[in-house]
């Protein structure tokens, strides 16, 4: 077993030279009562990583890529609170980020992405099965010693790795340690309904203040970002008024 994970709580872990997908390997174990909760699935590299929707997440060598397997009746996390649980996520990811790299680089995207000097460098995926007991899902793709350098133009535009920004290369199973470290710490708040979203995101939020336009196909909100509601909603000053988004695709931002 892995003790520093073990020391945090973690039951259960497997790890994997090359997996399709840590979040399908994740739920595959969802289905039956075979390892111990909470179970943790890594991959040191994913070849059809799921992202929300139709997207992908690829990570190449030195990205840092698993998921977190819950039980979401023994971890106390009922169906209201299972849309904190990705903001929760992100501000384990950033506040990690934020202990590398200066702190007011790293910013997050509602719902699930973290990005560091306006680029993206994490994404996150929450799922609940079809499982009985309720389970649920929490996928994290970090990129860490991935450098994007030698990428296309367009990649490097819009996404960035750690060792980028640092200049430097990183242990990333260090990484991982705190990482889920901070997510166990987080998630135990929003359990114990002690989760305090708005305060730490607003001041960490790249829309706020922002004008942006947010997919609920088949309807478009589009208004001045005015920051997180406790609920984990964004709220949205529209034409009409305030409008709180609880789901959706941010298409742009300005």
């Amino acid at each position: 077993m892995d003790e520093p994970l073990a020391a945090w709580g973690v039951a259960h872990v497997e790890r994997h030279a090359e997996i399709e997908s840590t979040n399908t390997r994740a739920a595959a174990l969802a289905k039956g009562n075979a390892v111990a909760l909470p179970a943790l699935v890594i991959a040191a590299r994913q070849t059809a990583g799921r992202g929300r929707g139709a997207n992908r997440w690829w990570s190449g060598e030195g990205a840092l890529t698993f998921s977190l397997l819950l039980d979401a009746a023994a971890d106390r996390l009922p169906a209201e609170c299972w849309p904190l649980l990705s903001l929760a996520t992100a501000l384990a990811v950033n506040d990690a980020l934020a202990e590398r790299l200066p702190a007011e680089r790293v910013q997050l995207k509602w719902p699930n992405d973290v990005y560091v000097s306006g680029k993206k460098i994490c994404g996150i995926l929450v799922e609940a099965p079809p499982a009985r007991p309720p389970r649920l899902i929490v996928g994290v793709g970090l990129n860490v010693n991935n450098s994007l350098r030698g990428g296309p133009e367009e990649i490097r535009a819009r996404a960035t790795s750690l060792t980028d920004e640092a200049d430097q290369h990183f242990d990333v199973e260090e990484i991982l340690e705190d990482v889920v470290r901070r997510m166990l710490v987080e998630m135990e708040a929003v359990a114990q309904r002690r989760f305090d979203l708005t305060s730490r995101w607003d001041a960490r939020c790249l829309l706020r203040g922002r004008t942006v336009r947010i997919d609920q196909a088949p309807s478009l909100v589009a208004g001045r970002c005015l920051g997180i509601h406790i609920d984990g909603s964004l709220r949205v000053q529209t034409l009409d008024g305030e409008r709180r988004v609880y789901a959706g695709v941010v298409q742009s931002w300005e």
